[in-house]
């Protein structure tokens, strides 16, 4: 099977060699009294651009198209829940951490804001969409 987007090239490269050819007929046409020849001249000029917009539009699906088939080939890794420390957030691949409730609530892989270490050693991270705060590491104790 040809590859469609070489077929689409030749059928605008045909197109393109027939409207130069339609232009050359047109100019000779012009020392004609014919008006039918005029006519039909003008009948094959609307049907030369009816075929060249079919096929702008059929490029434009196939790209369209071409676009979705690499979706689908190219679908995302499924996050991975993983403990750090006391709290259990996504990861996807080395990418994350994800918030887990909103990510098990919406289905959405919300990043969490850097890890904020408290003057007692606490170390937590915060979501910006739910308001949840995850607590990796509780605060040392002093003695």
């Amino acid at each position: 099977m040809a590859d469609p987007i070489s077929v689409a090239s030749f059928a605008l490269s045909l197109s393109k060699s027939a409207t130069e050819a339609l232009n050359a007929l047109r100019e000779r046409s012009k020392s004609t009294k014919d008006l039918d020849i005029k006519d039909q001249i003008g009948t094959l000029y609307d049907n030369v651009l009816e075929l060249k917009e079919v096929i702008n539009r059929l490029l434009d699906e196939n790209k369209e198209l071409k676009r979705q088939l690499e979706e689908q080939q190219h679908t995302p890794e499924e996050p991975e829940l993983k403990a750090v420390g006391g709290a259990n957030y996504y990861f996807v691949g080395d990418k994350g951490p994800y918030c887990q409730p909103c990510y098990d609530d919406k289905r959405k892989l919300v990043a969490l804001e850097q890890p904020y270490t408290s003057e007692t050693g606490s170390v937590s991270r915060h979501c910006l969409v739910c308001n949840n705060s995850f607590y990796e590491k509780g605060a040392r104790r002093a003695w």
